[in-house]
């Protein structure tokens, strides 16, 4: 490779560094202001909404909230009385303080070492709470009352609406909400615009990548939509930015089958009635100002989203009851699957869908046989390779013939050094004339492109493998990090750099003669990409490992053989009738 080629090799390696310097700068967590720091009593008291304009006839006494702004205490709300609901996989804590849900802990999951998951653990407002109809109200304080293994909550809104919530388990991780508006008045009543809080979507670590916690929607006619945590950042490239931060973003208004929040591994999905969806989705980012301080800089940030509902009028006398079906627990797609709406969707696999969905399938039934998902993922990779062994054994072949054709090569390059044009048609004759394809090689690596692709997006949100060790592997979703230098910080991942170091064996093995600065190169890329894995899942550095462990031993086989020798090809005599004159 000439100096040119040096160069933008180069340029290419720092941009690549600049842009990861320039993500982790502009869509790191924002820092939170010091005002917010101090914790107030208050339960509405830094709890913000954003505004909805009301469409139709508006109740009086309803204000409009301006978007981010903190709503003022109102009248104080009476002692707060809590519910709890509990089945073998949840413990959701219900409060009288919005009648809704304060928090969801998922018993069977873990966030550190032995501490419970909970969802929604650093909101100040309660899951599904409702807020639109009072003037300014965050929370409005409901009568309590358990009647056996449901929860009943109840007020009378300022309009003489009486307002009913009734909450259940339905199965393993599905909460069930009743809602029952009856109108007792003698005249009309028309309820405007109002929200739901879907919930919030929080990273479990400070590391987890910003662009999983986001919120997602289906429309009525299919289309997956999403608003992820870096959307509120600035937008813009080498100092020109095109977008300012944003605090507040809204979906395209439109009928949704489903709206949900999600991080890296779990997600809260809100199932409304078919007779009332919603029609937007409103987004916030806030800091967790309560997220725990281990670790450096500012707290992560967290995205609330709300749900947005058109009026509901109500006739003289009359009751409008609607249901609604809450999933809050691990993103497992047979889960998601089992829901119906197409929620499975929340995975957003986008176009790798078709290789991600096989390999879960395989992954889960090989752990029904295999305890442990470190000792599936090898027998997988071994699997993978016994399909595609003759393919690369091929390869190889490929590879000694045209270690058979150098000597030709070298003259061809040599006699036409200054006809670079020239050289590759002289090139491609010889290659023709001994029937050598130069790019035979290439097949298997791009075979398997795909199936690693679909590995890589399956693990952005495996929850399977999550707390699953492996030798000293702690959690196949987090980084094989042993140790940490005091001085710099730096963690030691021992398995990404085994990896790189069985991928430049492989390549030398490949490409022995490296003569060519090219070749060279090639042999050397992979360190490149240590830069890119170092602090990845060790589930991936752990396939790619063992698949080239697996190549080295096949192909050190297919090179002990003697470098074939090479004949013409005939030529194919031109079959037909000859016409005659």
């Amino acid at each position: 490779m000439d100096r040119k080629g040096w160069f933008g090799l180069s340029l290419c390696v720092i941009g690549l560094f600049a842009w990861q310097w320039y993500v982790i700068t502009h869509y790191g967590p924002p820092h939170a202001p010091k005002a917010e720091q101090t914790t107030n009593p208050n339960p509405e008291a830094g709890l913000k909404l954003p505004s909805t304009v009301s469409e139709g006839t508006a109740s009086e006494g309803i204000g409009e909230i301006e978007p981010g702004e903190a709503l003022p205490n109102s009248t104080n709300l009476p002692p707060e009385e809590t519910a709890v609901l509990e089945n073998s996989e949840l413990k959701v804590i219900l409060t009288s303080w919005g009648g809704a849900i304060r928090s969801i802990e998922l018993k069977n999951q873990r966030a550190h070492g032995d501490e419970p998951l909970v969802l929604n653990r650093f909101s100040r407002e309660p899951v599904l709470n409702v807020t639109g109809w009072e003037e300014r109200s965050a929370l409005a304080a409901y009568r309590c009352s358990q009647e056996g293994k449901e929860v009943v909550f109840a007020r009378t809104l300022v309009n003489g609406v009486e307002l009913r919530r009734r909450y259940r388990l339905n199965s393993e991780y599905e909460i069930r909400l009743d809602q029952q508006w009856a109108n007792p008045a003698p005249r009309e009543v028309t309820l405007p615009r109002w929200r739901l809080l879907v919930g919030v979507g929080e990273p479990i670590h400070r590391q987890d990548p910003p662009g999983s916690i986001a919120a997602n929607w289906l429309s009525a006619q299919g289309k997956l939509g999403r608003i992820s945590l870096p959307d509120f950042g600035s937008a813009g490239f080498l100092g020109f930015q095109w977008r300012s931060p944003r605090s507040l973003i809204d979906s395209p208004k439109e009928s949704m089958r489903w709206v949900a929040v999600k991080s890296q591994f779990y997600a809260t999905i809100l199932l409304p009635p078919g007779t009332l969806p919603p029609d937007r989705l409103i987004c916030v980012s806030e800091p967790l100002l309560d997220f725990p301080r281990g670790g450096k800089g500012q707290p992560p940030s967290g995205l609330k989203a709300w749900a947005s509902f058109p009026d509901i009028v109500l006739p003289p006398g009359s009751s409008l009851a609607t249901t609604y079906t809450v999933f809050a627990g691990p993103k497992e797609y047979s889960l998601l699957k089992s829901l119906g709406s197409e929620t499975d969707r929340i995975l957003d696999y986008g176009f790798w869908g078709w290789i991600v969905k096989p390999l879960i399938w395989c992954m889960v039934h090989l752990h029904q046989i295999l305890p442990n998902y470190g000792v599936v993922i090898i027998v997988f990779t071994l699997g993978i390779k016994a399909v595609f062994w003759p393919l690369q054994s091929k390869a190889n072949r490929h590879m000694k013939e045209m270690q058979a054709l150098s000597p030709r090569v070298k003259e061809l390059q040599a006699q036409y050094k200054e006809q670079p044009e020239k050289m590759q048609a002289e090139l491609m004759k010889l290659y023709r004339e001994f029937g050598v394809n130069p790019v035979g090689g290439c097949l298997p690596v791009a075979v398997q492109v795909p199936i690693f692709i679909g590995f890589y997006t399956m693990l952005q949100s495996a929850v399977e493998l999550r707390h699953q060790s492996f030798l000293w592997i702690h959690d196949l979703t987090r980084p094989d990090t042993v140790a940490t230098l005091p001085v710099i910080g730096l963690d030691i991942n021992p398995l990404p750099l085994i990896m790189v170091g069985t991928q430049i064996i492989l390549a030398r093995m490949s490409s022995p003669a490296a003569e060519n600065p090219q070749t060279r190169m090639m042999q050397w890329m992979p360190v490149f990409f240590l830069a890119f894995f170092y602090n990845f899942a060790a589930a991936l550095p752990l396939y790619w490992t063992v698949n080239n462990i697996v190549s080295m031993a096949q192909t050190y086989w297919n090179l002990r053989k003697p470098v074939p020798t090479l004949h013409r090809v005939k030529k194919q005599k031109a079959s037909g009738l000859s016409l005659r004159k």
